[in-house]
């Protein structure tokens, strides 16, 4: 998303059933089911759009399974404004995004031989506890949200458990650099409206908003992951940007899109988009956040796949028989001109 500036949030999932032990399983934080459940977060997408000093993040988690509660824990650089997204986000984003399907076409018998051109791949192309004050609590759809200050990552986890929320045994030293720099922290629980029902598929997009001087993704609770964590980041901004600063440095993010986009999510200024996804093999390496910052250009780029479409038997006949038609057709001609000229010559 154009120029900078957008980006933060970060997740560490919590169910709010006591006794649960932790199963980090999402690119911002973690995922804790409730002890009947074997639900999973297995991807998680997030929109930034930035514009004018201020960010707005908007957040979904792709569950796999079902369960009956959840919690999220996000750290935001300044205080936020928190209001739920809109349906079928993510959706759009992913349609806007994805690759551009070139046909390629072989003929019996080249079938798969390498002859007609590849089979298949994709390539660039341009185109209130001791220590914590509670600063608001609302009601959300299914979201129940608090807006917090801590002294310590030991006051806001205490605080965490004393309201219900399950919390792993390595959060508190992963809060600690975010509440020195003064972050604020957005806890928020989600369950389903009705006694009995469980929770599957994709979470209720939550969009927070907040003052902030550059694009910054939060990662570093994921250093507390003990699974893959894989993250769709979507910028929305002025101009196209690059990831400046890496969650870890030798793990580098891969680039899905970038261009000016129609949506009524993106509008001007920030309706450049740039997406990328990443996936962490070894989230104990995590250091750092994401930020992202204005690229040298504005050059668009959109991923291709390549799909090849063997025509058959008789379409080959129809290539073949055209061919010798036309060779035919060619010697033909080239026998009357020296026909012609074998008559002149005698005359």
């Amino acid at each position: 998303m154009r120029f900078w500036r957008v980006v933060a949030g970060v997740l560490a999932l919590g169910f709010v059933a006591a006794g649960v032990t932790p199963a980090w399983a999402c690119a911002c934080g973690g995922y804790l089911p409730d002890a009947a459940s074997r639900a999973r977060a297995y991807g998680e997408n997030a929109l930034v759009r930035y514009a004018d000093g201020t960010e707005q993040l908007t957040l979904s988690m792709a569950i796999n399974g079902s369960s009956k509660k959840a919690a999220w824990i996000m750290p935001v650089p300044a205080a936020a404004k928190v209001e739920l997204g809109e349906d079928g986000l993510f959706s759009r984003l992913e349609r806007l995004t994805r690759p551009k399907v070139v046909v390629r076409k072989t003929y019996w018998p080249f079938r798969d031989l390498g002859i007609m051109g590849g089979g298949r791949d994709s390539a660039g192309a341009p185109m209130a506890g001791a220590g914590v004050t509670v600063r608001e609590q609302m009601r959300l759809g299914p979201f129940s949200v608090a807006r917090l200050d801590g002294s310590s990552g030991a006051a806001v986890t205490d605080w965490l458990r004393t309201n219900g929320y399950v919390v792993p045994d390595t959060l508190a030293a992963n809060l600690t650099p975010y509440l020195t720099e003064k972050w604020e922290i957005v806890a928020v629980k989600l369950a389903p409206a009705e006694d009995g029902e469980r929770m599957s598929g994709a979470t209720p997009p939550l969009r927070l908003t907040f003052a902030s001087d550059r694009i910054v993704y939060p990662m570093r609770l994921s250093k507390g992951a003990t699974t893959d964590q894989t993250v769709t980041v979507y910028v929305a901004a002025e101009h196209r940007v690059d990831a400046t600063k890496l969650p870890d440095p030798d793990v580098q993010p891969e680039l899905l899109y970038a261009g000016r986009v129609r949506d009524d999510a993106l509008t001007a200024p920030a309706d450049y988009l740039t997406a990328y996804t990443v996936t962490y093999d070894e989230p104990s390496r995590i250091t750092d956040d994401f930020t992202f910052e204005r690229a040298a250009t504005d050059d668009e780029y959109q991923r291709i796949e390549y799909v090849t479409r063997n025509e058959g038997f008789w379409s080959t006949i129809g290539v073949l028989g055209g061919g010798l038609l036309l060779i035919g057709g060619g010697a033909a001609v080239i026998a009357r001109i020296l026909v012609r000229r074998s008559s002149t010559g005698r005359a």
